[in-house]
Parts: C-alpha cells; structure tokens; sequence
C-alpha cells in the first residue's frame, strides 16, 4: 500500500515486464570484493541479500566485466560474469535476493581508457573511441584511510592511466557481442535484466562525450552518431536475453576522472541524446549524479533526468544526492524520475526504505567508506566469513602484468 507520507514513492510501478513493489532501487555500488579472479564470494551474498531484506524493490548489481578481452576490466577484485564459476557464484546471489521478493539486474561494463593498469595482459593499452589519455588516477590508491579499511600496507602510491589507443570498427562490434554474450550468462545465474553501463567515465561514456569522442566516422560527430556504440551494444544485448528481461542504460555528465563534468550544451545535448533514444531496444534511463536536480548547464535549471525522460519518452531511473524520502517523492513528483536509485545510504543503513517509509525522525550515520569494505549483512548467506581477504594489490603494475 501507498505510504500517506510518500504516496509516490510506496506505490507500485511498472518495468518492462516488471511489476516493482515500490520506486526504490538500489544503486550499482563499486567495492571490489570479489575473489581475485572476479568470482563473487559469499560475503557479496550476504550483503546483496541484506539490502533486499531492507525494502528496495530492485537491486543494480555492481559493475561487473563480462570477458577478458580488450583490456575492459576496469579495476582490481571487480566481479565478472565471464566464465561458468562466475555464473556459478552469481546465482547464489540472485536467488537469496529473488528469496527476498526483490528483483536483481546485472551491470556491464568496459572500462575503456580508465581501466586499471594492474588487470592488463602484457602488450596491453587502454583503449578508446578516440586516441586519448586520461589524466585521472585509479580510485582508492591514495589514501591512507582507504588502504586502512581494506587491511593493506604502506607504500601506495598513485596508479595512473596509460595513453588510450583508438578502437576500430570490428573492435566495437566485437564489444558489443561480449556484451550479449555476458548478458546471455546473466540469464544462466537468473538476472532479471542487464544494465549496459553508459556512465561514470567507462567506455560507453567515452563515446557519448563530446570531448573524447573526436570520432568523425558513424561512431561519432553528434549525439545520434555518439550514441551508437551503446545502442549497438542494447540490441545485441535484447537479440541475447529476448523481449522479457529488462534492459536499462545508465547515463551521466561526470565519471571517474572528471567528477564536476558536464555535457557541452548542457540541457540541448541532452535532449538530442534522449530523441536519439527513442526507438532503442532499452526499457529505461538510468541517471546516475552527484546531484540528480545539479544539471551544471548556466543556462537552464531544468534537471537533466526531467529532459532526458520527456524527450525520449521512457521511463527514468534516477540516482544522485537522495538521502531522505522527501528528496525521492520530489524527484518523482515534477517528472524527473519513475524511480529513484539509492546508494550511500544503503551502505550503512540497509533498511532505509523502512525507516523512511516509518515517518519517525533517524539519526542518520554519515557516509564512511568504511562501511563499503565492512557493511552492514546478514549473516544467513555468509557465515563464517573473513571479511579481511588479503588483496594483492601491489602498485607496480609493470610487474603485474598477466601473461597468456
């Protein structure tokens, strides 16, 4: 039933072929816990299940890689769907979140020019839609707090991005199959739905940004030629997993390495991408900010979730600076999300939707990163557990290198 307090928010609402029990979703959130050689573990049972347990209605899984080649992997312990053990450890997953009555969609991604160095095969380089080099830094390589939660030793030195060699046609179709291939493995472990990774600063966001996609082929010079690459990818993905299962694509203005970025001609660009996005074989848009209602465009203050939605005519899924219920049932209310994504709240506190939905005032812990290596989980799909599961993590990544 609607809550009197979030009558939005609590009601049902229609997916695809998905009948979701209220708007929230959780957020595709990164923590590299896998094994190190990405299968899932039992601690990501136990704490995918533990947020299902708290309410949402759909879960995104986090960005997981979907074959080891072209240099996609995207950084240290992140999960895959590439081969049978990995399929194997997923449906663990899924179906304590299934047992929970909560759907669960997988993410794919490549991890273009920002692929951690360390996961490459020797004789490997990024690649790109264009020949370029991205002047950011692994996540979580730099700080003492960091290294101490994950249990790691002094030194950790920075971990910076080689030069990104330009893919070229029959490396995008290849992509694109890899896609359908980990989706169609998705199915195998019971996803109910891919999400292709659009955002963020990985490959498909590198090829709908302006400014580093200089493409002048079918692959880039507008919005509808930016976007091809990533409808390309949706239609091999759906030809895959067929007309029932869901298909959404995240999008953002910023990623890994431009964190304030934004869109040359902001709310325009937008909309062009959202007319591009109509006859795609996607289910819905799934907007991921710091701020869903920041559009960083000087002139307008329409957000870009409310200009992507109304352009393209789907459905939208929207992430980005919703803390409390009120910041979800407002988003929702002035045509700017179907529904909502939460991530940071869900760290430390899996039952957000409850509390929220109870009305009562919460104390509300702060975000810590400490509770992306140690959260919050139920214990009856992970015990015993060794949360401490030593990394190698070493930042000389010449030396790392793998060899075939």
């Amino acid at each position: 039933m609607p809550s009197d307090l979030f009558p939005n928010l609590f009601s049902e609402f229609k997916l695809g072929k998905l009948t979701l029990k209220n708007r929230i979703t959780m957020a595709p959130l990164t923590r590299q816990a896998a094994e190190d050689d990405g299968t899932p573990d039992d601690e990501m049972a136990a704490y995918y299940a533990r947020r299902a347990r708290g309410g949402v209605s759909m879960i995104f899984c986090e960005a997981s890689y979907y074959n080891d080649e072209l240099s996609g992997i995207g950084y240290l312990n992140q999960p895959g769907i590439a081969n049978a053990k990995h399929v194997a450890a997923w449906k663990k997953i899924v179906d304590a979140v299934h047992a929970q009555g909560v759907y669960i969609i997988l993410q794919l991604v490549h991890a273009g020019r920002v692929a951690d160095p360390r996961t490459f095969y020797e004789g490997e380089s990024p690649v790109a839609p264009s020949a370029t080099h991205s002047a950011g830094a692994v996540l979580y390589t730099d700080t003492d707090e960091e290294m101490h939660n994950r249990g790691l030793q002094p030194p950790w030195p920075k971990v910076t991005f080689p030069p990104a060699r330009e893919l070229t046609v029959a490396e995008i179709e290849r992509i694109a199959e890899g896609f359908a291939e980990g989706a169609a493995r998705g199915m195998e472990a019971g996803f109910d739905g891919v999400e292709v990774h659009g955002a963020n600063g990985y490959l498909h966001y590198q090829f709908i940004d302006p400014k580093q996609n200089h493409r002048t082929d079918d692959y880039g010079g507008s919005a509808e030629n930016n976007l091809r690459a990533v409808v390309l990818c949706c239609r091999k993905v759906r030809d895959a997993i067929g007309p029932d299962k869901l298909i959404t694509l995240r999008l953002s203005q910023d990623g890994v390495d431009d964190f304030p970025g934004a869109w040359p001609r902001g709310v325009e660009y937008a909309r062009e991408l959202g007319e591009a996005l109509k006859n795609a074989p996607i289910d819905a848009i799934h907007w991921s900010s710091f701020g869903w209602d920041d559009n960083r465009d000087p002139n307008s203050d329409v957000p870009l979730p409310k200009v992507l939605r109304e352009a393209s005519g789907l459905p939208m899924i929207t992430n980005g600076g919703i803390a409390e219920g009120e910041h979800a049932e407002r988003a929702i209310a002035m045509g700017a999300a179907d529904l909502v994504a939460v991530g940071r709240p869900l760290f430390a506190h899996p039952d957000w939707p409850h509390i929220i939905r109870s009305g009562e005032p919460y104390n509300w812990i702060e975000f810590d990163r400490k509770y992306v290596i140690n959260p919050s989980y139920d214990y009856t799909y992970g015990y015993p557990l060794n949360l401490k599961v030593p990394r190698d993590w070493d930042p000389d990544f010449e030396n790392r290198r793998r060899k075939r």
